[in-house]
């Protein structure tokens, strides 16, 4: 225990030990009366200081033990092992610092790169993403509907701009062409990912992709993609798959929340929320750590270190009519229901039934010297 020693009138004072013999005055002295007052707020305010200090180490004690994890398995690097993605909480690796995954153990490491990633959504597991540039950079001067296309205010008028694209030469994967453009990428290096085109109503007899490429086309009204047949509109959704040939993808955990409410105001929580990653789940909602969830308005009682069964998959009605399209592909470019034969260097666009180079993402742009350029 800390005691404070006082020198009053020269006499020692000890806060909490005093006696008669070590502190004196006189009953009609002012000045006694004076300093014994003062004696007592020192008293008082150091009560208050040694409360304050407790109540901040209990914070801190409480904040190690929260970050101490309940699933050591899953969000500690010496004990995570060579786990799988879905079977860990967080990251151990060199790339950890720059994307914000790091588990509460990892070693810091400096950011490699500070390119802005977005985690996005893609194939058929809930929770699970690929990160992404997702956004123009912040010195970005060019058209602004082209940065509006690349942060997701896109409705897919144009799958093979929209479609999710890695550059094989610098290991990039961009949200979509849009964002390829903005950021000055090499288009050559290209390489699309898989498109998946589903259908939740369309009738049995429809169920062949001759039938689909034919009537599939865009409807402005509605801006989606479908089939329109006599009696009603069959609209399709599109999903995204990464082809195998691409390893170079960093995955990511989708929809979690790692920041606190506006009006948190402890800032020992805030700072912990914000420095490590051990995702934890309740109802379906993934936070960055217990601090995130607790300063979300979360039980931590309630939390869990694990996803529940029910909310693994992604919860949808299922196609009852699915097709995978690469635009990659050269049997895509030679072969199929059109009878259109792109040359070399050209893909064939089954969407649009048209083959497809080097072009600008906007109407009165050309591709010229590397660059999209206005006309």
């Amino acid at each position: 225990m800390v005691t404070l020693q006082f020198d009053i009138l020269g006499v020692n004072y000890f806060l909490g030990c005093h006696t008669k013999s070590s502190f004196f005055y006189s009953i009609g002295s002012r000045t006694g009366i004076h300093w014994l007052k003062m004696a007592k707020l020192l008293k008082i305010g150091f009560l208050m200081l040694s409360f304050a200090a407790y109540s901040l180490a209990q914070q801190h004690y409480i904040l190690s033990r929260w970050t101490s994890g309940s699933c050591p398995s899953r969000d500690k690097c010496q004990l995570i092992g060579g786990r799988g993605f879905t079977e860990r909480n967080c990251e151990c690796d060199r790339f950890c610092s720059t994307y914000e995954d790091c588990c509460i153990d990892a070693i810091d490491t400096p950011i490699l790169f500070t390119k802005s990633r977005t985690c996005m959504p893609y194939g058929k597991l809930s929770g699970v993403g690929a990160y992404v540039v997702g956004s123009c950079p912040l010195n970005y001067r060019g058209p602004q509907k082209l940065k509006e296309l690349c942060e997701d205010q896109d409705d897919f008028p144009d799958p093979f701009f929209s479609t999710p694209v890695t550059d094989i030469s610098t290991n990039v994967t961009y949200r979509n062409r849009y964002c390829v453009e903005c950021h000055g990428a090499v288009p050559s290096s290209l390489k699309s990912w898989i498109i998946s085109v589903g259908f939740k109503h369309l009738p049995t007899h429809h169920h062949n992709e001759e039938f689909v490429w034919k009537h599939l086309s865009f409807h402005p009204l509605v801006r989606k993609w479908g089939i329109c047949t006599a009696r009603r509109f069959y609209p399709c959704q599109f999903s995204f798959h990464k082809p195998d040939y691409i390893s170079a993808v960093r995955p990511c955990r989708t929809n979690v929340i790692t920041t606190c409410q506006s009006d948190w105001t402890s800032v020992g929580v805030k700072k912990a929320c914000e420095s490590y990653t051990s995702v934890v789940h309740v109802l379906g909602r993934s936070y960055r750590n217990v601090q995130c969830a607790v300063c979300n308005g979360e039980n931590q009682k309630h939390l869990s270190c694990t996803k529940s069964p029910v909310h693994t998959k992604i919860e949808r009605i299922p196609f009852v009519f699915e097709m995978m399209v690469d635009f990659n592909s050269k049997k895509n470019a030679k072969e199929g229901f059109s009878s259109e034969k792109c040359e070399s260097g050209y893909l064939l666009d089954r969407f649009l039934k048209k083959c497809r180079g080097f072009e600008c993402a906007l109407p009165n742009y050309t591709f010229n010297d590397g660059k999209c350029k206005k006309s």
